[in-house]
Formats: structure tokens, sequence, C-alpha cells
């Protein structure tokens, strides 16, 4: 397993922390999500072998929550 970290900036509220957790919780391979509102940061722990990390910012990109840097 492996985990990052991004930063996501259009993260502004409860509803936001939800759908990007449900979003990338949702893709096979990933195994833990957390969305902060406050630090803007989601840490993800996924298994590099299932999933790549472009896929999992492309999937929050598409939810409308593009990673930042």
């Amino acid at each position: 397993m492996e985990q990052v970290t991004l930063v996501a900036p259009d993260i502004s509220c409860g509803h936001c922390v939800a759908t990007v957790q449900s979003a990338v919780g949702g893709i096979e391979g990933v195994e833990s999500v957390t969305a902060d509102e406050a630090t803007k940061y989601v840490t993800v722990v996924y298994d590099p072998n299932l999933v790549q990390l472009n896929q999992i910012t492309q999937v929050m990109e598409e939810e409308g929550y593009p990673v930042a840097g």
C-alpha cells in the first residue's frame, strides 16, 4: 500500500468532503480516503498494483475538485 496527501483547494464544505471521499473511495484499489475541508488535504491509501495516482486525481477532477500543484 502507498499513502499520498493531495491538496484540493476547491474543497469548502461537508458536501465537498463527502463527494470526494465517495468518489475516490469507490475506485478499485483505494483502501481509504480522508478529506479535510479546513486544510484542503485529501489523504489516500491505495494499492499501486490496482490503481495509479493519475487515475485518482482524474476522478477528483471529474467530480470538480482538481488537485493543486
